[in-house]
């Protein structure tokens, strides 16, 4: 199983800058109210998609496994049960990284 945040994947992808690891996990933060509403609708699929890519960009390889999962579902439920799981474990485990101190 992946992990829920791979810090590694995230320094690299961000050069280990602080200030742009902060101001990515605030984009993150601001995209969920949109994804929520997308993935409560009829286009659940792309919206797990569109989730997984970004996800995968930072390095939140549990949420990316579990959109993949839910694009691939015949109907909503339960994969809309344990990605929104995986998204608010991605959400606590970038708050933790968020609170570390520099």
């Amino acid at each position: 199983m992946n992990p829920i945040f791979d810090r590694a994947h995230f320094d690299h992808m961000t050069g280990a800058d602080r200030a742009l690891q902060h101001e990515v996990v605030e984009l993150f933060r601001g995209q969920i109210g949109g994804w929520d509403a997308a993935l409560a609708g009829g286009d659940w699929r792309a919206a797990a998609h569109t989730i997984k890519g970004s996800a995968r960009g930072i390095g939140l390889q549990a949420l990316a496994d579990a959109c993949e999962r839910a694009e691939a579902a015949a109907t909503p439920e339960p994969a809309m049960t344990e990605l929104r799981s995986a998204l608010s474990e991605a959400m606590a485990a970038l708050e933790r990284f968020v609170a570390e101190p520099v």
